[in-house]
């Protein structure tokens, strides 16, 4: 009866921890995707395939044992001989299988490293975009906490009869309108939080958050050469087994040879002596002729595979540096963009619409146009968090390209 209690605070305790909501940083939910995705914790065993046939390769066939058993039924004649044979390779091919294989080891652990690489920066891009989602609602937050004070004004202007209710329901359509844009940018932040949430692998009940801010943008230290990606490094790996491959399929030309003992007992009658029982011990060998099998098929699968690695080694480095460069270029646009608004644009916008916010309040300018100024400059402020967001995307996928853990929130 005691224990009852107990374990349903426990359960509650429980309970409560799975459904408690959690706050990550862009590092933080990369971090969290590596340790908790389940599409990498399965692809992580890739490496103990590869190493299970690293393990198994080059190793000698096991020894072959016969055995025969002859006996005459018309007399007590018999014969018996025992035979152990093993198998040896006359050329390295034991030699190029284990290179094979460890070639493959190396491919297959940067290839989890890469998809490492990938997942990390897909977790950074969803949190990031995440954050700027959550910006565009506290800008449109503020931008319609401004419309209903205005729309307080005006009606109570209207009634008072000192302006037109004309003005009150233009101001209270241009609200609706914002409304309207808040609930998408929340439908928009539902789909990004559930491609989130699985990215991250949650547990259920879980709802992670994403915390920080939107820094502002600098440019990274160049580092044009991605040399040591795992991408690269896998594919060189792949192109070395391939070329381990080829010389294994030549050296496969040649059949292994045999080589053993044999014991042989017979046991005869020659009347009229009595039976009499020979031993024999011999040495046995078995030379495979190469007559109709060259494995030239093989050699010629295997050189065209290496060739395609070669190839595909090649394709990867290209890509490799391309991604590099259109990364950098376009972190140097929008962070040029983001400077134009910020040195001379929403300036020279804020310093228009206090303008004709004040004409208006003097009764000098209609409301349509002071409506238009302040919807100017939100339109501006949020150009420039698209293009703050886009910076800060563009520099994850610099980071990425070139190898190195990025900082785009403060």
């Amino acid at each position: 009866m005691f224990l009852r209690p107990v374990f349903l605070s426990f359960l509650a305790c429980t309970t409560f921890a799975l459904g408690a909501d959690f706050t990550l940083s862009l590092e933080g939910a990369a971090a969290f995707a590596l340790k908790h995705n389940h599409a990498l914790a399965a692809a992580r065993l890739s490496i103990e395939e590869a190493r299970g046939r690293l393990q198994q390769s080059g190793r000698l066939s096991n020894p072959e044992l016969e055995l025969e058993f002859n006996r005459n039924r018309s007399s007590r004649e018999s014969a018996t001989r025992v035979t152990v044979l093993q198998r040896f390779p006359l050329t390295g091919r034991l030699r190029y299988e284990k290179a094979v294989s460890r070639a493959q080891l190396y491919a297959a652990e940067e290839e989890i490293h890469d998809a490492e690489r990938k997942l990390a920066a897909e977790a950074r891009s969803l949190a990031l975009r995440l954050l700027a989602l959550k910006g565009q609602r506290d800008l449109r937050s503020t931008q319609l906490s401004n419309i209903r004070e205005l729309s307080d004004f005006l009606r109570k202007s209207a009634e008072a009869g000192e302006s037109s209710g004309t003005d009150a329901l233009q101001v209270e359509l241009e609200s609706r309108q914002v409304e309207i844009e808040k609930l998408q940018l929340a439908a928009d932040e539902a789909v990004l939080s559930s491609e989130f949430r699985l990215l991250l692998g949650v547990a259920p009940g879980e709802s992670p958050t994403v915390g920080g801010e939107l820094a502002t943008p600098t440019l990274p230290p160049p580092k044009p050469d991605p040399s040591q990606r795992p991408d690269i490094l896998a594919a060189q790996s792949r192109a070395e087994a391939g070329r381990f491959m080829v010389r294994e399929q030549q050296a496969r030309r040649l059949e292994d040879v045999g080589a053993g003992l044999s014991y042989s007992q017979e046991r005869s009658i020659d009347d009229p002596n009595p039976m009499e029982t020979d031993r024999i011990i011999g040495f046995r060998v078995t030379l495979p002729l190469p007559l109709w099998n060259h494995n030239s098929g093989r050699i010629h699968e295997a050189a065209a595979a290496a060739a395609r690695a070669e190839k595909e080694l090649e394709a990867v480095r290209f890509a490799a540096t391309e991604e590099v460069t259109a990364a950098k270029h376009a972190m140097e646009a929008y962070a040029n963009i983001i400077a134009e608004l910020d040195s001379r644009v929403l300036p020279q916008a804020k310093q228009l619409e206090e303008q004709l916010r004040a004409s208006y309040s003097a009764g000098q300018t209609p409301l349509l146009d002071a409506l238009r100024g302040r919807a100017r400059w939100l339109d501006l402020q949020r150009q420039r968090l698209d293009a703050l967001r886009d910076f800060h995307l563009a520099r994850i996928r610099y980071s990425s390209a070139t190898h190195q853990q990025p900082t785009s929130t403060r």
